[in-house]
């Protein structure tokens, strides 16, 4: 989420610094953080597939939030992700 959304805020900032992309750039590194601190007690192998979801929360922020148009393929590649993370988290190790 602190990625997808500092993301939100650097196109919000439409390039300009000013206290939508300092705010971008603090949530995505606080993202990042998390990350690391997520990797220090689980599997890369479990957690990475997780980032992808980065790209579900930026095609529904953007169609939400910016008016986007999502397409079919964006969709159909939307819950290709989606399955493809619950698939690799379903795990009974």
């Amino acid at each position: 989420m602190f990625t997808a959304i500092g993301q939100l805020l650097w196109k919000l900032s439409n390039g300009s610094f000013n206290i939508m992309l300092i705010i971008g750039f603090l949530l995505y590194g606080f993202g990042a953080i998390f990350m690391i601190l997520a990797f220090k007690y689980e599997r890369v192998s479990l957690l990475h597939p997780f980032l992808s979801l980065g790209y579900v929360i930026s095609i529904a922020l953007g169609f939400f939030l910016l008016n986007e148009a999502v397409s079919f393929t964006k969709l159909i590649g939307t819950a290709v992700i989606i399955v493809g993370v619950l698939l690799v988290g379903d795990h009974d190790d």
